[in-house]
């Protein structure tokens, strides 16, 4: 029978795309509060499961398991030790401890890590052992500020952006979870032949073929939850048969790129997804392609490239206006200068850090 425990949940995506994961809690049925860096909600293991599972923007889902006030360590150790840990480390194993502090007594964020590990194992009959990186295990989130202490702990394990299917990559990809929100974001009817004509390793244009053929971005990988004691297997089995048997029919999805080793990489992403997409050697391709298109596009800027950013954008610009009868269009840019030299009239939409440059996408939408 499935538990009924209703957990405190946050969605934990990039600054800026709050209202996209918003969105995507609301299409499985779950109602959510943006605030900065992610979105908060609640729900039981059918919602935790269905939000690790489905999300496309989100970074990690959080259990918000312990809140208090706290100004010595001693005070620290006593009401960790209050909550029931045994949940999620039934065994031993690796474990992170992540901590911010903030305007608090408690301050030295490796004292209180060590602390929090002292609260567990009081509740524990067994010890954890400290990972030195967060995907080795179960990690534990722990932020102090103003003296309050929220301790959360990570259900999803590796970060969601890691799909699974990226075995090649190239120089600067564009983050999965990016890529969804500029996909969801951009209007695109999941059904109108879809192009990015600076594909790279293929993030964009796999992440489309995934959108448009409803299958869920965790289909093939695992969970941290997956670990923890009040797994419910039969119900996570039985939400994977529901998603494979929602899987749709492949949309006409394009990828061109000016690097064979980029089409190389993704060519290989894609069949490490199970998607099936057009991918060619090509700079923009010349030509009449078709009557009606969604463009979505990352095109080069920044340090990364070596040729003029603003030819780049004004060629895309002119591509556009003479390659096609109708197009809508979505691309990434870091400045105005760039947004002009297309001369594609469009209004900003997402604004977001990109590789640790800030850009804002753009739509005639």
């Amino acid at each position: 029978m499935e538990s009924r425990t209703v957990f405190k949940l946050f969605a934990v995506s990039q600054p800026g795309i709050e209202e996209i994961t918003l969105s995507e809690l609301e299409d499985l049925g779950i109602e959510g509060k943006v605030v900065p860096g992610g979105v908060e909600f609640k729900g039981g293991l059918r919602e935790l499961y269905l939000s690790n599972l489905w999300l496309r923007t989100a970074n990690r889902i959080l259990v918000r398991v312990a809140s208090f006030k706290v100004t010595t360590f001693s005070e620290l150790v006593k009401k960790v030790s209050r909550y029931p840990w045994d949940i999620y480390f039934p065994f031993p194993q690796k474990v992170k401890v992540r901590v911010t502090c903030k305007k608090s007594k408690l301050y030295h964020s490796k004292a209180v890590a060590e602390r929090i590990l002292k609260g567990i194992h009081h509740r524990l009959k067994h010890q954890l052992e400290e990972a030195k990186f967060e995907d080795e295990g179960t990690s534990i989130i722990v932020r102090i500020e103003n003296d309050f202490c929220t301790i959360s702990v990570n259900s999803s394990g590796a970060s969601l952006h890691k799909r699974g299917y990226r075995v090649v990559e190239t120089e600067a990809p564009l983050r999965e979870t990016l890529a969804s929100a500029m996909i969801l974001a951009s209007g695109w009817d999941r059904k109108t032949p879809l192009i990015d004509p600076f594909c790279g390793s293929g993030t964009i244009p796999i992440e489309a073929a995934l959108i448009s053929a409803n299958i869920p971005p965790g289909l093939n990988r695992e969970f941290a939850f997956m670990k923890w004691k009040n797994f419910d297997g039969s119900l996570w089995n039985q939400i994977l048969e529901n998603a494979r048997e929602s899987i749709k029919d492949f949309p006409e999805v394009y990828g061109f790129d000016i690097s064979e080793h980029a089409i190389k990489a993704a060519v290989n992403n894609a069949e490490a997804a199970g998607v099936e997409i057009f991918l060619k050697v090509a700079s923009l391709p010349k030509g009449k392609i078709m009557p009606l298109v969604y463009v979505i596009t990352n095109p080069p800027y920044g340090k990364r490239i070596k040729v003029n950013a603003e030819k780049i954008y004004k060629e895309f610009g002119d591509w556009l206006k003479k390659s096609f009868l109708g197009y809508k269009v979505g691309f990434l840019a870091p400045s105005n200068r760039l947004v002009s030299a297309t001369g594609i009239k469009c209004k900003k939409i997402l604004s977001f850090s990109n590789g640790g440059i800030r850009v804002n996408l753009y739509c005639n939408r």
